[in-house]
């Protein structure tokens, strides 16, 4: 993994404190799936690892910089390049812009949920024909290990404020239109930084699974949480207290705001408009 990726990565997610913020978050990830993505494609144009034996005289000769078209815009990315200049990357296309689906793709390849064999169809069907199954393999594989370390990487001790929730879209699958949700978890740590510490992809937003990503945090180093925020989703009390039985439960204000919103609609459909004689 780049280094220095990684802690341009790590301090962005640090600056989280509105949407904005986290938009820059998912265009970074982005950047990050689509350099890795490249590196693999090196890997597998020029047929060994980096630090094997050179094959056929040719080996990495650093990086070229490109800027490519987003869907949100405009982004600068590292190219691999090869001695003899005969690399032509295909997930950057030349005079394209980046494709909705591989920008869905690489934030979902980031979060829980993609097997290896739909992250394996995805490459397929983006590389045609152009990669064997083995270099379809190293591809995935070395993208897959970037994404293990991101979701397994050490969490705090403690984490005085923590918030969760789900972002609901639709994606098609095996020619179907269905419905996910990323369900995210964002703390802000001791040291009032505050750091996206699970992505998960489910089919339905659950208190059960929910109770499984804070498990998962348990599991990572997390020993207590003072105050969880969420919304009022039935059952999420009890998967918290059985996780963390000294946090503190806090229903989102955003949350409170949107459902008091719903009294007064109300109200004012059976109000008695008075009649003046």
């Amino acid at each position: 993994m780049n280094s220095e990726l990684e802690k341009q990565l790590d301090a962005l997610i640090g600056k989280i404190s509105n949407k904005e913020d986290f938009d820059q978050v998912k265009e970074q990830l982005l950047k990050r799936g689509i350099e890795s993505l490249l590196k693999a494609e090196m890997t597998a144009h020029l047929g060994y690892q980096k630090g094997d034996s050179v094959i056929e005289n040719n080996q990495r000769n650093g990086f070229s910089e490109k800027t490519i078209k987003t869907q949100n815009g405009e982004q600068r990315i590292k190219i691999p390049r090869d001695r003899q200049a005969s690399f032509e990357p295909v997930i950057v296309p030349k005079h394209q812009s980046i494709s909705q689906e591989l920008e869905d793709c690489i934030q979902l390849l980031y979060a829980k949920g993609m097997s290896n064999s739909d992250i394996i169809d995805f490459i397929e069907s983006t590389y045609g024909v152009q990669y064997s199954t083995s270099q379809v393999s190293i591809i995935t594989n070395q993208l897959l290990e970037d994404i293990k370390q991101w979701q397994n990487r050490p969490l705090e001790d403690v984490y005085p404020i923590v918030w969760i929730d789900a972002i609901h879209y639709k994606i098609r699958q095996e020619g179907k239109v269905i419905s996910k949700a990323c369900m995210i978890v964002l703390g802000v740590n001791t040291e009032g930084q505050q750091d996206i510490l699970s992505m998960s992809i489910v089919e339905t937003e659950k208190a059960a699974a929910w109770m499984s990503i804070l498990e998962d945090l348990r599991s990572r180093g997390v020993k207590d949480i003072f105050f969880l925020c969420s919304d009022n989703l039935s059952g999420l009390d009890k998967a918290v207290e059985a996780i963390f039985p000294d946090s503190i439960r806090q229903i989102c204000i955003v949350h409170q705001i949107r459902n008091s919103l719903k009294y007064p609609a109300t109200a004012r459909l059976y109000r008695v408009v008075p009649t003046f004689y």
